[in-house]
């Protein structure tokens, strides 16, 4: 029977293993949205810091830091929302939503 030590040790030395194998950062990711109300954007998500910096057709600029979510990628601040599941994904601005999909 191996001591609870021992096996502390091994879980250690993997973790510490599992992190040097794991290789450098995702690239970011860059999508283009149509939303049902007529808003067009483009969405770059970055993994350090995670975040969505969303440009606006009219040129409007934000940038968003993720939240958590049980499902799909969240980002939000006090009065935005944009959440993405899959190809789609819905945006909140002050409280009103529109339904939004990938162009690509």
């Amino acid at each position: 029977m191996s001591s609870p030590r021992l096996v502390r040790m091994f879980s250690i030395a993997g973790a510490a293993i599992a992190t040097g194998l794991a290789g450098p950062a995702l690239a970011d990711a860059t999508a283009r949205y149509t939303c049902g109300d007529g808003t067009a954007l483009t969405a770059t998500f970055t993994n350090d810091p995670a975040a969505a910096k969303l440009v606006f057709a009219d040129g409007k600029t934000l940038t968003l830091p993720q939240v958590i979510s049980a499902d799909g990628g969240r980002y939000a601040d006090s009065t935005t929302e944009f959440w993405i599941r899959g190809n789609g994904g819905r945006l909140t601005v002050s409280g009103k939503e529109t339904e939004c999909k990938t162009d690509d």
